[in-house]
């Protein structure tokens, strides 16, 4: 019994220390989780604190970054629009009639003239200074010019630069009536011609209220009132028309001095052919064909080609040189001679000067040496092929020059 109660005692004993040791080991497990606990706590603590710290320097960094960034943008800015602003002004172009314009060195008409503009060229307009531009133009140069000079039209600019070389072309536009050409710009002025509706012309210049037009087959020139007019939005070189109305006057001149020529020379003819011959003074002579006669048929073929051009080697009547009338018109008569002057000297029959008939061939020279024909037809006279420029006609022999060249004369009849 007492030793039940001893073994009894030892096993509550040993109980109770088992479960004072777990007790004690969990609270050596509480207490160590517990200072664990407390350890992270704190660690996790301190890691906010630092984070927090480095959150607020990166954040702090970042604002002075950030900053110094701005700032450096801005100032880069700045700088970007004045230098935007001082390459960057409005496109203008050189809008003039005629020439070129003068740029100057200052804002005045007295100033200096540095330099000259096209037509139509390109500038950058930088000030405006009372009626001038400052401009910026090839490639940097500056300078000033009248503001009426610059338009921002570059189709107008584009147009004016056309016009130095080329005229428009227009149409009269009345609704059915005719436009009067007048021969200056004013009502005042003398009516010259009538166009009718849809006339097309040519527009040299614009003044007042009229226009100047050139028009018609021949190019005349006259003024009309500029709203009778329609641009067809064509062009004609201005060279074109100068070369058809050079051509026409050429052809006037020519005609009109053909004209005058002609008078002339029917003129020196009449005086020429009412000299009496000497054979015909002869009964015997006038009864039968006679020397004098086949001479006279010799002048009066060469009468027909009065006018005719001179051209170096001709022998037709489109043109003649001396010695090819000559020959031309012997051979009309039947007559054959040579085909230079020179060797018509040796043709047919020697005559003296005192005892020439119509129809002989006369000859000028110098030193023996042949160089001009013609064809004697009384008084004095006689009809040649005289020079380049010049047209058969009729000359005297007796000129002080004539004389000093006479070479002597032949009959070939």
């Amino acid at each position: 019994m007492k030793n039940f109660k001893h073994s009894l005692i030892a096993v509550i004993a040993v109980a109770m220390i088992s479960s004072l040791a777990v007790a004690q080991a969990s609270g050596l497990n509480n207490s160590k989780t517990e200072r664990e606990q407390r350890i992270n706590a704190a660690a996790a603590e301190q890691s906010i604190t630092i984070a927090q710290k480095d959150i607020t320097d990166a954040v702090k960094g970042t604002a002075e970054i950030s900053t110094e960034s701005t700032e450096t943008s801005a100032e880069n800015t700045a700088e970007e629009s004045e230098i935007a602003a001082k390459s960057f002004y409005p496109l203008g172009y050189v809008l003039i009639s005629n020439g070129s314009l003068d740029v100057r060195e200052t804002p005045s008409d007295e100033a200096n003239v540095i330099d000259k503009v096209e037509v139509c060229t390109e500038v950058e307009v930088m000030e405006n200074s009372e009626g001038w531009y400052k401009i910026a133009y090839n490639g940097g140069k500056t300078g000033y010019v009248p503001s009426e000079s610059i338009t921002q039209d570059k189709n107008l600019a584009d147009e004016a630069k056309k016009s130095y070389t080329n005229y428009r072309i227009a149409q009269v536009t009345l609704s059915g009536e005719s436009v009067r050409v007048r021969s200056a710009a004013n009502t005042d002025a003398d009516v010259i011609e009538e166009l009718s509706d849809g006339t097309y012309v040519y527009v040299l210049s614009g003044e007042n209220d009229f226009i100047k037009i050139c028009y018609g087959d021949d190019y005349k020139e006259g003024y009309v009132i500029n709203t009778s007019l329609q641009f067809t939005g064509e062009w004609i070189e201005k060279d074109t028309i100068a070369q058809k109305q050079q051509e026409i006057a050429d052809a006037k001149a020519a005609a009109e001095r053909a004209e005058r020529i002609a008078k002339q020379n029917a003129a020196a003819a009449n005086v020429a052919t009412s000299a009496p011959s000497a054979s015909s003074q002869s009964e015997e002579t006038q009864s039968a064909p006679s020397s004098s006669s086949k001479g006279q048929s010799i002048v009066n073929t060469a009468m027909q080609y009065l006018g005719v051009p001179y051209v170096w080697g001709g022998t037709s009547p489109s043109g003649f040189d001396c010695s090819g009338l000559v020959q031309y018109v012997c051979s009309k008569n039947g007559i054959s001679v040579s085909r230079v002057a020179a060797d018509q000297r040796n043709n047919g029959t020697y005559v003296s000067r005192d005892n020439l008939q119509p129809g002989d061939l006369v000859f000028f020279g110098k030193g023996g040496n042949i160089h001009h024909v013609g064809i004697y037809v009384g008084n004095g006279n006689m009809i040649h092929a005289p020079q380049t420029g010049d047209v058969v006609k009729i000359s005297s022999i007796n000129t002080e020059y004539r004389i000093s060249q006479y070479a002597g004369a032949v009959r070939v009849y």
